[in-house]
């Protein structure tokens, strides 16, 4: 396994405990919570930080082996096609969020058949938001591995 593949094993490790820490302090029974502004400021600092530290300890890793890092033509490709399919993601999950909320505030008389989050609470929008971008990390990162194993 490359270090490119270990980096990319990293990252969804590291997304998917960092978005799970996130639903912990958002959510509570699967359901999203009304957090205080202070306690939802202090729980994305805490991501932030986390985010951080996750992106260090690889790059310490990779410190020891600087010749595993060069990236090649096929490395280059690999890593833009990965960014591409995260951008696929975050543009259609905004729209996603946006037709959600107009679609909720022309038709807010109606009551949904299935039950929806309520994004003109801040805290679920904030949360929605965020788990776009670790849900567009994770296809990015999703695709580099396929990508790698092809």
């Amino acid at each position: 396994m490359s270090e490119h593949e270990k980096a990319a094993w990293w990252s969804i490790g590291a997304t998917v405990l960092i978005w799970l820490f996130l639903a912990m302090r958002f959510t509570d029974d699967g359901r999203i919570v009304e957090l205080p502004a202070g306690m939802a400021l202090e729980t994305y600092i805490e991501m932030i930080v986390l985010w951080i530290v996750a992106a260090i300890v690889p790059a310490v890793m990779a410190a020891k082996n600087p010749a595993g890092q060069v990236k090649d033509e096929r490395d280059r490709v690999i890593d833009a096609m990965g960014d591409r399919w995260e951008g696929y993601v975050v543009v259609i999950a905004i729209n996603v969020l946006v037709v959600h909320l107009l679609a909720r505030g022309l038709f807010a008389d109606r009551t949904p058949s299935v039950p929806l989050p309520d994004l003109g609470s801040t805290t679920a929008l904030i949360f929605a938001l965020l788990t776009t971008l670790f849900l567009a990390e994770a296809v990015k990162q999703a695709v580099v591995l396929w990508q790698y194993r092809r």
